[in-house]
């Protein structure tokens, strides 16, 4: 488990939970990985210290935080939380403290990724890792996407703010049938998971999660399926976007335990139709050569984060 000193604890910090897992820098698999909930920042500091002391010897620490990366903070944007990492990295003696946005440093597990891990949801030319730009999107709080390249065996990720976007609301509205958009001033606020309990409440009217949307479609109630149905049409439509807003030829890879709860609902036919949609024939060509796949690995953020450790070590 521990070889030169470098064991790496890596966290990742929602809106509701932290999880963390350790690692070996010369390894790919995680160990000890757990779920905690917490509720106040002093809380995070206190299981941060336990974590660090479970196992003597922790000096670096990389750590994935639900919210836009300013410098070497990042305030999260569900709580009135600011990680600072050079001020983690000073109070625990710490060796290293990295500090990534969450899409960040799920877009950096891709590289880790085994055949295994993914669903082709529509088939395209496969590419490999280097030098084609792929682009990762998801639901969970708010709508996460971020940008992955890797030229000459050096990623590069640059994670984006497409969920705080205006533009497409309606559209991705009309596709629900809702004529009324006042009540959605961003993209998130559709195609979040917060945003499917919003779209859900005016047809069911009741606000119920996410979970309990899934719930009642595998049990065949028929607004909820339909409900399910027309997200999944969103982000067929939205990966298409993504795909020609980015020229992504690596793929569209689609990430989070919503996204791998809608796995047994998604037809790759109909998936691949919407996909490409109705559009001019260059347009079509382009798209039909982009592949699009479904994300089945857990914990993506923290083996994002580890990658990124072993990614500077190499630099």
């Amino acid at each position: 488990m521990q070889h030169g000193g470098k064991r790496i604890l890596v966290i990742d910090l929602g809106g509701t939970n932290l999880r963390a897992a350790f690692a070996d820098a010369d390894d790919t698999s995680l160990v000890d990985v757990q779920k905690i909930k917490l509720d106040c920042i002093d809380e995070f500091y206190k299981i941060l210290d336990e974590l660090i002391l479970k196992y003597p010897g922790t000096k670096d620490v990389v750590i994935s935080v639900a919210g836009p990366k300013n410098g070497d903070s990042i305030t999260m944007t569900n709580r009135n939380w600011k990680i600072v990492s050079s001020e983690v990295k000073k109070r625990f003696n710490l060796r290293s403290c990295h500090l990534l946005n969450d899409w960040e440093a799920i877009a950096y597990s891709l590289s880790s990724l085994k055949e295994g891990d993914l669903r082709v949801l529509k088939k395209g030319h496969y590419v490999g890792m280097n030098d084609i730009p792929k682009f990762v999107i998801g639901p969970g709080t708010g709508l996460g996407a971020a940008l992955y390249s890797r030229i000459k065996d050096i990623e590069h990720v640059n994670p984006t703010e497409l969920g705080n976007t205006q533009t497409s609301v309606k559209h991705y509205l009309e596709i629900f049938g809702i004529e009324d958009s006042s009540s959605f001033e961003i993209l998130e606020d559709v195609l979040s998971g917060p945003g499917i309990s919003r779209v859900a409440e005016i047809f069911l009217n009741e606000l119920i999660s996410p979970e309990e949307i899934l719930k009642r479609a595998n049990k065949n109630d028929e607004v909820c399926q339909n409900l399910i149905n027309k997200y999944i049409e969103c982000f067929a439509v939205l990966s298409s976007e993504s795909a020609l807003s980015y020229n992504c030829h690596g793929g569209i890879f689609l990430v989070g335990s919503f996204m791998r709860g809608l796995d047994h609902f998604i037809k790759d036919e109909d998936f691949a139709k919407q996909f490409i949609g109705q559009r001019k024939q260059i347009h079509s060509d382009f798209l039909d050569g982009i592949p699009v796949f479904l994300v089945k690995r857990e914990s993506t953020p923290l083996y994002g984060n580890l990658n990124y450790f072993k990614s500077t070590i190499k630099s």
